[in-house]
């Protein structure tokens, strides 16, 4: 027999139903996203790894509803070319450098690299989260249809070099490879003589004598791939500290969920910090190993940082003249410096 109490007890059961059922298959709970991406790096370099384990615990934190296929360097294009890339639908993100993209305007270079800016990468990183950086990359890879999520660290790199290098005046006349771009121009500016040559060719050009020294990476970095048993001096020079971010289309960014977006960025930022910690460690590693191989590291003075920042101020000053938005990202760049003494 129905009564009053049963009816209610029915009632109530079928409301819940309406409210959880709707809730259960939101969207933002049921949907799952495939995206594909590219790094900047070689499959076999920890930089690479890292990126590959991020794309693995976004699947396992997102449960299995977001999958990213983590792409080496020319996994499907040249990492010069991922933003048009990314605009064609071949890609829908990626894990890069601005730098690779001076081409395209010099915002792209000023933003990718500060040259010798700074004293260290610590006050650089410092820009990206205190003194607008990140919203500044955002201005830039907006402009492209793409969206910059956040700043992953990159070390300041070393110079290994043939012969010691202590200072400016070390510059004259130095056969260094140097990608093209901003870092190449203020080396010129020192009296360098700057060679362009293929990552590849790097090894057997300072084996030869071709090239004196050449910009790469890290010491970690720079240990890993030999260059230091052609080049016995490892060469602190803040001359290079390169930016890199995660990227994506904006149309694929636009369709994720808000809590997907914000997963995607803590993430990231714990990739960076992650970074941080085994790249140091590489580093201290191979600096160690470097000592006992024979390898002097010599570290700059303050007075020899400042006359090579005075070269990087003067090709910043020429680039600034091109580009609002590279006039913009310096003078961020330099009111930053100047509140942080």
């Amino acid at each position: 027999m129905t009564t009053r109490r049963s009816m209610l007890k029915l009632g109530a059961a079928a409301f819940a139903g309406t409210v959880a059922a709707p809730y259960a298959i939101t969207p933002s709970r049921a949907q799952s996203f495939t995206l594909r991406m590219q790094g900047f790096l070689a499959a076999a370099s920890p930089t690479h790894r890292a990126f590959e384990k991020w794309a693995a615990d976004l699947k396992e934190k997102s449960g299995g509803r977001l999958t990213i296929q983590a792409l080496p360097a020319g996994g499907a294009v040249a990492p010069g070319e991922t933003i048009n890339a990314i605009a064609a639908g071949i890609l829908d993100g990626h894990y890069s450098s601005s730098s690779f993209f001076a081409a395209r305007d010099p915002s792209f270079t000023v933003f990718g690299d500060t040259g010798a800016s700074y004293d260290t990468v610590q006050q650089r990183d410092r820009w990206f989260t205190e003194g607008g950086g990140e919203d500044l990359g955002r201005e830039l890879y907006a402009a492209s249809g793409l969206v910059y999520v956040a700043n992953v660290f990159w070390p300041s790199e070393h110079i290994p070099a043939k012969k010691a290098l202590r200072g400016v005046n070390d510059l004259k006349g130095l056969k260094i490879r140097v990608p093209p771009g901003f870092i190449a121009e203020y080396f010129g500016k020192a009296g360098a003589s700057v060679v362009n040559l293929p990552g590849g060719e790097v090894f057997n050009a300072l084996q030869s004598g071709v090239i004196d020294a050449t910009d790469w990476a890290s010491p970690g970095q720079n240990y890993e791939v030999g260059l230091y048993k052609a080049a016995k001096f490892s060469v602190n020079a803040s001359h290079s500290m390169p930016g890199t971010e995660i990227g994506f289309n904006k149309a694929k960014w636009d369709a994720l969920p808000a809590d997907m977006k914000a997963l995607v960025t803590s993430q990231t930022r714990a990739m960076s910090e992650q970074l941080k910690v085994q790249i140091k460690a590489d580093d201290d590693a191979a600096l160690a190993k470097m000592k006992t191989e024979g390898v002097e590291i010599v570290e700059w003075s303050k007075d020899e940082l400042a006359k090579l920042r005075a070269f990087t101020s003067e090709v910043q000053d020429t680039l600034a003249t091109r580009s609002p938005l590279a006039k913009k990202i310096i003078d961020s760049h330099r009111a930053f410096q100047k509140k942080i003494g």
